[in-house]
């Protein structure tokens, strides 16, 4: 409790997710639902006109994120003409969007549905729906179906290194709540999957668990069970020693 409140003394609005959220609707801005704003205290969210800030619903700000509505670099003019040039422009940003860490989204910008934008990007320019993008500035990569691909393609290796990392480490293998986002490669497909505590967790964070069951039961794990993964890990793990 006491920890709760020296938090709340020291961030104030910036507590927590729903906190900020809230005080940002307050101010009036546009926030959907399942909308989560990561570490709070790092983020920049322009304040000066919180009416020209439309953020949809499912959206995933993370550590370092600036989104601007204004610029001050008309100052720079003002000393050197005397002139006073207001800047402003609105920024929306749609549903199921993901904004990798530090990155900055400058004024006048629309991003689009489904989009994934990579750490420390630059944000300058309008992105459509269903891309991937990253840069300073950010272009776009790939489509979201292909990024879709890339990661089923990836992630039996990411999870298998992973693994081995986890137990070079601490000597024992990982758990399966450790490895809660794999979990489509090595949970057994029945109906037994509903009263599994780690797949209703990660199945439910976005609000489409009914969704996901389905997907789930509809397809094929890599691997029969989580044993049989990690009998995997093992035998990869004495190819490394040899």
């Amino acid at each position: 409790m006491i920890k709760k409140i020296l938090k709340k003394m020291l961030y104030k609005e910036k507590t927590s997710s729903d906190e900020y959220i809230k005080y940002l609707r307050k101010k009036g801005m546009t926030i959907g639902d399942y909308t989560v704003i990561y570490s709070p205290s790092s983020v920049v969210i322009d304040e000066t006109r919180p009416f020209l800030i439309n953020i949809g619903d499912h959206v995933k700000i993370t550590h370092g994120v600036v989104i601007l509505t204004h610029g001050y670099d008309w100052s720079v003019l003002n000393v050197k003409y005397n002139d006073i040039l207001g800047s402003s422009g609105k920024v929306k940003i749609g549903n199921n969007v993901f904004i990798g860490m530090k990155s900055i989204i400058l004024k006048g910008v629309t991003i689009g549905n489904n989009v994934i934008i990579g750490a420390g990007s630059l944000v300058n320019k309008d992105i459509p729906d269903n891309v991937v993008v990253a840069g300073c500035p950010a272009k776009v990569i790939c489509s979201i179906e292909e990024y879709h691909k890339k990661r089923k393609e990836q992630q039996k290796k990411e999870a298998v290194e992973l693994a081995i990392e986890y137990y070079k480490k601490n000597k024992i293998w990982p758990s399966e709540q450790i490895l809660r986002e794999f979990i489509f490669l090595f949970e057994k497909r029945d109906s037994s999957i509903k009263n599994n505590a780690t797949f209703s967790e990660i199945a439910s964070i976005n609000g489409n668990y009914s969704e996901t069951l389905q997907l789930f039961l509809d397809s094929e794990g890599v691997f029969e069970s989580y044993n049989s993964f990690i009998d995997y890990c093992k035998k990869e793990l004495k190819k490394e020693t040899k």
